[in-house]
């Protein structure tokens, strides 16, 4: 069926100057130079488990069998059944609507429409097979939809969006070559399931270029793929069997919103946004290069009713190269490694992080070597590790070409690698040649250190950040007892390690833990730009009686002094967790009288100071605002697309505007 779209202007800019480039070639090809000219008396005997020859020759159409009619350049087919096309059609369209399945020969076959899709299957499965040693084409020549299908406009219109549309289900095969041009919005889109067993593709599209609404499967083949969005996109499930896949997007490379698996082949993707991303992604195989200005592969995205997504990246093999502009590798949840081999270049900015992530991150099998900067770097936490890992921090950054090198205790090469492009001062490597008890060199480039390996974890350098220390003289806000808090506390020295680094810094020096007064204010932690909340409760007030606890009064006394923010970086999540308490709040009774302040927002998806300031000495029921950072943890991240669905569930919309 056609959807009614009402579209308003979509600030699609992002390629499509770029777009008239790509579809302008396909006016060069003339495909069908040899295609024959079939008769037009169409036969009216029973033609079943026969093939019906549909040939063109001089935009004129010549059909010779059953099962399909023409009206001008216009083909109907109306049955199932085998149908063979030759010649080039210009101007024309491709309609089934027939029970059952339909099946298209190319052989050397070209048409194109500038006003609508060439190509629609209101009903019944379509498959395509481009024959041995042919080249056939497929242009869609409208112009780049840039309309919100969300929206509405003052012109409405009906329309199907790409260049080869189904209903149902649509399959490509054989061993030709088929160029697919989606001028209007994708290049090939099935409301069903699109898949792929064999061919060689070239497919450009303002929008997607192999779009499957329910599955893609890509089980062999090979193809070029350059669109403005994704290359490879489903609603559902999106899996890679096998072939060669060369990709240039404007967005994703390769995207499920539901699960994303590869079990072998080759992906190269030269350019992207995010490379591979799904909500759960499987990478059992294959060699896959993958070049993103964001995030290389991501866990990430929204279920389709809302509900909480399960995140998680589990690689059981192949081989991973990431050279990312965001994270490498990001889980909104679990990251797990059981096998395979990745290499990580990058990023070397200090607000992301070669592997990067919401839950644990386990490593059982295979290596990793990761590079970048180490304001966000992080290891392996998981308690199921087996594996164990080397995080080598550098006192300063080094260039690419530098030569990364481990050596055993007798000075046995274990790997080395100087592939890296990016600049970076932080090393993470883990394989199963490493073993916990013995002793190792790192070196790069003339820096050198020794690490005797424990199970897990290993840290060799120092980095600084994390979380701030406690007052001195104050416990959460000030002494337990008498005496005076009179001392500032001192933000701890990191080593770097993943999350909670510092846990509370250092104890406070001096303050009694019996009643007093507190004089002085606590600092706000200092962060090292992780992605989790890093210093857990940032610097309570310096002095202050244990009562400034959420601004209310718990006890005696005056709460007088005000607690500080933690100081944000700006990244997606709660960095500083709690902030600070107020300075000098009375546990029980006494005054309020200061306001706790919100946390420092930078403007990201989510709630970056955690609980923000707590109210100066008010009452318990007045205080500062608690926003639920749990239900906000995985719904921003500028890196993880908003609404990456975009919810087209409009029962009248019927374009495929469900991406």
């Amino acid at each position: 069926m056609k959807k009614n779209i009402n579209k308003k202007n979509k600030t699609i800019a992002l390629s499509l100057a770029g777009m008239g480039l790509m579809l302008s070639l396909g006016a060069c090809s003339n495909v069908g130079a040899n295609a024959a000219t079939v008769s037009a008396n169409v036969s009216n005997k029973d033609t079943k488990g026969n093939t019906t020859n549909i040939s063109v020759d001089n935009n004129t159409v010549s059909i010779n069998g059953d099962g399909a009619s023409s009206e001008g350049n216009v083909i109907t087919v109306s049955k199932a059944g085998n149908y063979n096309f030759t010649g080039n059609l210009d101007e024309g369209q491709i309609i089934v609507d027939a029970d059952g399945d339909v099946n298209f020969t190319f052989n050397n076959f070209s048409i194109s429409y500038s006003k609508d899709a060439p190509i629609v299957a209101k009903k019944g499965n379509l498959n395509i097979v481009s024959a041995d040693g042919t080249e056939n084409r497929v242009s869609d020549k409208r112009a780049a939809n840039t309309e919100d299908e969300n929206g509405s406009s003052e012109s409405s219109k009906e329309a199907y969006d790409a260049a080869i549309y189904g209903e149902a289900d649509i399959n490509l095969s054989g061993n030709g070559k088929l160029t697919v041009e989606g001028g209007y919005e994708d290049g090939i889109h099935s409301k069903s399931n699109l898949s792929v067993e064999s061919g060689n593709y070239s497919v450009t599209a303002s929008h997607h270029g192999l779009n499957g609404k329910t599955t893609l499967v890509v089980k062999n083949g090979t193809f070029d793929v350059t669109t403005v969005e994704d290359a490879l996109h489903s609603k559902g499930d999106v899996t890679v069997e096998n072939g060669e896949i060369n990709i240039n997007a404007g967005d994703d490379a390769v995207h499920a919103d539901n699960t994303l698996t590869v079990k072998d082949g080759t992906i190269n993707v030269a350019a992207s946004n995010e490379g591979l991303e799904g909500i759960t992604v499987n990478i059992e195989g294959g060699d896959i290069t993958v070049n993103s200005s964001d995030d290389g592969v991501n866990a990430a995205g929204d279920t389709e009713d809302g509900s909480q997504a399960s995140y998680a990246i589990n690689i059981s093999g192949g081989n991973l190269k990431v050279v990312p502009g965001g994270d490498g590798i990001d889980s909104n949840g679990d990251m797990n490694i059981s096998g395979g081999n990745i290499f990580i270049d990058g990023p070397s900015d200090v607000g992301n992080a070669p592997v990067d992530y919401d839950g644990t991150a386990t490593i059982t099998g295979g290596s990793i070597l990761a590079t970048g900067n180490s304001g966000m770097f992080e290891g392996f936490n998981g308690n199921g590790s087996t594996q164990s890992s080397i995080i080598y921090y550098l006192d300063s950054n080094v260039t690419p070409g530098s030569t990364i090198k481990l050596t055993d205790e007798s000075g046995n090469e274990i790997f080395s690698s100087a592939d890296q492009t990016q600049s970076y001062n932080a090393v993470l490597y883990s394989s199963d040649k490493l073993e916990s008890g013995k002793k190792y060199d790192i070196s790069v480039g003339d820096s050198k250190e020794s690490v005797t390996l424990e199970s897990g974890s290993n840290t060799v350098g120092n980095r600084q950040g994390g979380m701030g220390q406690p007052p001195q003289g104050g416990n959460f806000g000030g002494p337990q007892g008498g005496g005076n808090g009179d001392r500032q506390g001192q933000p701890p020295q990191m080593n770097g390690n993943d999350r909670e680094q510092g846990g509370m810094g250092q104890p406070p020096q001096g303050g009694p833990q019996d009643g007093g007064n507190g004089d002085r204010q606590g600092q706000p932690p200092q962060m090292n730009g992780n992605d989790r909340e890093q210093g857990g409760m940032g610097q309570p007030p310096q002095g202050g009686p244990q009562g400034g606890n959420f601004g209310g009064p718990q006890g005696g006394g005056n709460g007088d002094r005000q607690g500080q923010p933690p100081q944000m970086n700006g990244n997606d999540r709660e960095q500083g967790g709690m902030g600070q308490p107020p300075q000098g709040g009375p546990q029980d009774g006494g005054n309020g009288d200061r306001q706790g302040q919100p946390p420092q927002m930078n403007g990201n998806g989510r709630e970056q100071g955690g609980m923000g300031q707590p109210p100066q000495g008010g009452q318990k029921p007045n205080q500062a605002h608690i926003d639920d950072s749990q239900n906000s943890k995985n719904k921003g991240d500028s890196k993880k697309k908003n609404n990456k669905q975009k919810n087209n569930k409009k029962t009248e919309n019927k374009s495929g505007k469900e991406q």
